[in-house]
């Protein structure tokens, strides 16, 4: 991997990390599902899957020594989310910015279904134990759910817009430095 490419998802991370952590009139603004789904496009690591899951860890810990709320019941579906994410990710090629969009809409409804499943799920005594229930979960979720639609359809594409920015200019870089070792190598 390149150093502009390490650059770009060292930048996404913070990002992410500095979401979480901001101050926002929209509740859970973030690009946490977006950051999964840039990883499992681009790194090619067998356990790339971890770096999101990392971030998560690492922010919902600091949360939790903050308030007191960082680590919650349902946090399993969550971060299995984010797994599910990072294979939707793999299906995407970075330049198809069609595909970037699909699979970020696709990446937000797994991380809404996923999540306040768990959370009707493991939240005892929150919901019943009911398809009424669960639609109740679901329907009281949408105002939470509406900072992690926003924050990520914002985000993937600038993510991937980043990442293909610098392909770009790495790869006119490699072809400007191929081609003078060639001239050198023809002048002799």
């Amino acid at each position: 991997m390149k150093n502009s490419q390490i650059l770009v998802l060292a930048l996404a991370c913070c990002i992410s990390v500095g979401l979480r952590f901001l101050d926002t009139p929209l509740l859970n603004f973030s690009s946490m599902v977006a950051l999964s789904l840039l990883c499992g496009s681009v790194v090619r690591h067998p356990i790339a899957f971890l770096l999101p899951l990392a971030i998560r860890v690492l922010t919902d810990g600091l949360l939790h020594w903050k308030t007191g709320y960082g680590f919650f019941p349902s946090w399993p579906l969550d971060y299995l989310a984010y797994v599910l994410i990072f294979f939707v990710g793999r299906q995407i090629q970075p330049k198809r910015y069609l595909a970037v969009v699909t699979g970020s809409v696709a990446s937000i409804a797994i991380y809404f279904l996923l999540s306040n499943f768990g959370v009707w799920l493991m939240w005892a005594d929150t919901y019943s134990r009911s398809v009424a229930g669960l639609v109740e979960c679901f329907v009281k979720a949408v105002p939470f759910a509406r900072g992690t639609i926003l924050g990520n359809l914002i985000a993937a594409p600038a993510f991937f817009a980043l990442w293909n920015a610098f392909a770009v200019a790495d790869t006119g870089g490699l072809v400007a430095k191929n081609d003078s070792s060639l001239a050198s190598a023809n002048d002799r």
